[in-house]
């Protein structure tokens, strides 16, 4: 029986068992795996995946108080602000999409696929899918996940949707693009095999539309995922409790987007909304992410580094656009709440992590 999933508050992790084959691509937290649905019988794991894992504790290397590992200087931390600040297209485009589309943006959304295929040892998605014909990717971004999946399987053909057309032109023959909104009515003549998104916090107004939707334009025995970071931060030894420069953007952050009319506390909740609109075999599998280069491990480090870049580039354009427009802040108060993030997500002595979560469903035969 898979091993419950512990409340928030008591940050516990889980334990690789003896014998697992060493990742491809950096190293993957261990999941801690949520139980799934009884109505059909159990489907095979996705990778790395399964039922009967043990939560454990990531173990931190021995840095000094003063000790600060990081991949970024001050001066790169002062240009992400400075140009999130001053981009004030951007900053509107956020409040229309809640996601900016920049340049700097693209590349943040192209380290997250990498972060992600690090979380997944090399693939492309959890849920056990064989061979699909058709596969949809809402809310594609850059375009890379499709891409990716496209050129691993050169007999699916791929669509990828966005509200933005920042995607390249050049592509495998077998992908292809839309500027359409995955919220809006859906008109697709052909059911797809496997529907897939991520990052999608804060982008969905509606779950149940969302599932229901993705439900009728799915095959019988076809696959939906949906993945994402919980916008918060978390520690197995409390030392998150002096990240009072994260904990208070963070609060910020799910105030303002509450009151915009989208929400990022909403993953907790995925797992269920998919059962409740006719998903069977669901499955939700959540991964210590942590957000800086803090654990011994070597390959958990590389993983920290790469997130805590994450987390840097994406906090100043989300706080700027947010907290300016929803709660009426100026630029000194919001430079001054992000230089103490960066500070604290600089701080080794800080075992700061973020959770994973990725869930997928199946549609009955």
């Amino acid at each position: 029986m898979a091993s419950r999933i512990e409340p928030p508050e008591k940050h516990t992790g889980q334990e690789t068992p003896p014998g697992s084959p060493a990742p491809e691509i950096g190293a993957a937290p261990t999941p801690i795996t949520q139980p799934q649905s009884q109505r059909q019988p159990e489907p095979q794991p996705g990778p790395e995946s399964g039922p009967g894992y043990i939560q454990g504790i990531i173990e931190p290397d021995n840095f000094s108080d003063t000790d600060n590992d990081s991949l970024l200087g001050d001066a790169s931390y002062t240009t992400s602000i400075t140009s999130s600040a001053m981009n004030y297209q951007m900053v509107a485009d956020i409040i229309r999409t809640m996601r900016p589309n920049d340049e700097q943006e693209q590349d943040r959304l192209d380290l997250s696929h990498h972060i992600y295929r690090m979380i997944l040892k090399g693939e492309l998605h959890a849920a056990p899918i064989k061979n699909p014909a058709r596969v949809l990717d809402i809310g594609t971004g850059t375009g890379i996940w499709a891409i990716d999946f496209a050129d691993e399987h050169p007999e699916s053909e791929v669509i990828g949707n966005d509200l933005s057309p920042i995607q390249p032109s050049w592509n495998s023959p077998n992908v292809r693009f839309e500027v359409d909104d995955f919220e809006a009515p859906w008109s697709y003549s052909q059911p797809f095999d496997y529907i897939h998104g991520r990052e999608l916090e804060g982008f969905i107004r509606s779950h149940h539309r969302l599932f229901q939707q993705a439900l009728e334009n799915l095959k019988p025995g076809g696959w939906m995922e949906i993945a994402s970071i919980e916008a918060n931060c978390f520690s197995d030894d409390d030392t998150h409790l002096r990240a009072t420069s994260m904990k208070t953007a963070v609060r910020h952050m799910h105030e303002s987007a509450k009151r915009f009319g989208k929400n990022f506390d909403t993953v907790k909740t995925r797992r269920s909304q998919m059962e409740n609109a006719g998903f069977i075999n669901v499955r939700e599998d959540v991964y210590k992410l942590p957000q800086s280069p803090w654990p011994k491990d070597t390959k958990l480090k590389e993983l920290g580094r790469y997130h805590q870049i994450n987390m840097i580039e994406a906090m100043p354009p989300y706080c700027y656009a947010l907290f300016t427009r929803i709660l009426g802040w100026n630029r000194i108060e919001i430079e001054a709440l992000l230089a103490g993030v960066r500070r604290e997500l600089r701080d080794t002595s800080l075992h700061l992590y973020s959770r994973l979560h990725i869930i997928y469903g199946q549609k009955a035969v």
